[in-house]
């Protein structure tokens, strides 16, 4: 059994195209949230976009992008089939229901960004108390903390959910909302790519942790998702530069 076990999984490495046919899986982007992916009449583009491209490439599978329009859409959609593949997914156990979590393939560093100064704050409720409000994508996990202040009473109504990267910059440049989360690459390109000089980002860590593809279970074979892992971890070097390379850009 265990020889047998073997084979099949030194068969799938090296030789995937005899276990699967070449189905192509249907990968979801987020229509707006630059520069880590947009979906508009051009096609997908963006960080990660530019990795996940890498990825299924050198696993040999056969996919496409489907649009949509936010991220509180991903497990929806997956559940309907209607999407194979979520990108830049943080690891929690209420989506494992939906897919398998791929090793990570980069780590993802959420900051407050702010037209005021920053300054030191021992947490996020610390905010909350001077009435603060704080904008938010819909459908993202921020880590722990921000979960536990999403569930308070209290504290909840000063949280606002906005569907795009272009609505929240927009709603704080504005002077709608005090802060917003966002990504460090993405607080780059507002500054340096949008012209937003103004706007400051917090030393505070919000939530820095490692984010996957999440491989729905109705779509992946184990085999198949083996063979995106060793994707993942031989291109490593590749994926580290393309996310340099958009923190030297921008």
């Amino acid at each position: 059994m265990r020889r047998i076990t073997f084979l099949l999984s030194f068969t799938c490495l090296i030789f995937p195209q005899i276990l699967f046919a070449q189905n192509c899986k249907k990968i979801g982007v987020v229509a707006s949230w630059p520069p880590l992916t947009v979906f508009d009449s051009t096609g997908a583009t963006g960080l990660d976009v530019e990795v996940v491209q890498a990825i299924f490439e050198k696993a040999g599978l056969c996919y496409k992008f489907v649009r949509l329009p936010s991220s509180a859409r991903t497990f929806e959609e997956m559940g309907k089939g209607v999407i194979d593949v979520s990108t830049m997914t943080s690891f929690t156990i209420e989506r494992q229901k939906y897919g398998v979590f791929s090793e990570s393939y980069r780590d993802e560093k959420m900051r407050l960004i702010s037209m005021s100064k920053p300054r030191p704050i021992q947490n996020l409720k610390a905010l909350l108390r001077k009435d603060h409000t704080i904008g938010l994508s819909i459908g993202s996990y921020y880590g722990k903390e921000l979960k536990k202040l999403l569930e308070h009473q209290k504290f909840k109504e000063q949280f606002v959910s906005l569907a795009s990267a272009n609505s929240r910059i927009s709603m704080l440049i504005k002077n709608r909302v005090d802060f917003i989360i966002d990504d460090i690459i993405s607080a780059h390109y507002y500054k340096n790519e949008l012209g937003h000089d103004i706007i400051k980002v917090w030393p505070y860590i919000v939530h820095d942790n490692p984010v996957h593809l999440l491989l729905s279970h109705k779509s992946f074979t184990s085999c198949e998702v083996k063979i995106i892992n060793k994707a993942i971890n031989e291109l490593q070097p590749k994926i580290d530069a393309i996310m340099m390379s958009y923190l030297v850009n921008n």
